[in-house]
């Protein structure tokens, strides 16, 4: 702890690593997380590395993505990018309602991708899918619009060694692998992600907290049925093709989504997969 109780000292080395993964390669240049960072701040965006790698540097564990976020509009980040590198444009999936954009390519070893800071309050009609969010300065309001705490964490890109927990409860839950979900009610009620998240965190050895567990008995059947057959997608993409953990993921999802209607949506999209698995 540095002083004030949501900021915690990290080894700067450790973000520094991360900052210098290539995220695009071609045979005239590298481009690093560093170099797009550098980028931003001086078009005078504030820029954190959030989420995950965040998790993943307390635990000492190898990182499974890089997620940046700014707290400008994604299109003023993508025309830095496109005035910094005029003869490439190596976007992979671009979400301008939701404002993601995945960049990268060209044999690199990493991909990266940029977000805005968000809020709930932007929730339009009850469905996340259909809101347009816009750009946010406030960490605590994109906390709130994040899944567990354990994800709601933030290295300042301008502020070396410090990590940021504005809800005051990730920290501990990494060090204990404890999952607790911290969205505000107006995100868990627009989207029906939140159980297939929590079994797939449930998989990598986290335990739930009460409320978690709670949300669980009270919103699996809700979510599963909600996703329906977008479970095609979100699976491979989320969880993998890996047999064993596929399995240990299903077993997980029968646990708590008990109702007929769940089970003939999950029996149906598991059939599915298993007859044209995915690639990797």
């Amino acid at each position: 702890m540095i002083g004030e109780p949501w900021k915690h000292a990290i080894d700067p080395k450790i973000a520094r690593a991360s900052l210098a993964t290539c995220v695009y390669r071609d045979a005239r240049r590298e481009v690093r997380v560093g170099d797009v960072v550098a980028l931003l701040k001086a078009a005078g965006q504030r820029v954190w590395v959030v989420g995950g790698a965040c998790r993943d540097w307390l635990l000492g564990e190898p990182l499974r993505d890089l997620d940046l976020a700014v707290d400008r509009p994604l299109a003023e980040a993508h025309a830095l990018l496109r005035a910094a590198y005029p003869d490439i444009d190596p976007v992979l999936r671009r979400s301008e309602r939701f404002g993601t954009l995945r960049w990268g390519g060209g044999g690199a070893p990493g991909l990266m991708d940029l977000n805005i800071l968000r809020s709930a309050r932007d929730i339009q009609g009850g469905d996340v899918w259909t809101t347009t969010f816009v750009a946010r300065a406030d960490l605590r309001e994109d906390a709130l619009a994040r899944d567990f705490s354990v994800n709601a964490l933030y290295y300042p890109c301008d502020e070396e060694g410090v990590l940021i927990d504005p809800l005051r409860s990730g920290l501990d839950d990494v060090r204990h692998k404890v999952l607790r979900l911290v969205s505000d009610p107006l995100m868990l009620s627009a989207t029906f992600v939140t159980t297939l998240r929590v079994a797939q965190f449930l998989c990598r050895g986290y335990t739930p907290a009460p409320s978690t567990l709670e949300y669980l008995y009270r919103c699996a059947d809700r979510d599963v049925q909600g996703m329906g057959d977008r479970l095609l997608r979100w699976i491979p993409n989320h969880v993998g093709a890996d047999a064993d953990l596929l399995s240990a993921f299903r077993e997980r999802l029968d646990a708590y989504a008990r109702e007929s209607a769940s089970r003939d949506v999950l029996d149906r999209a598991f059939a599915r997969l298993a007859a044209s698995p995915p690639a990797g």
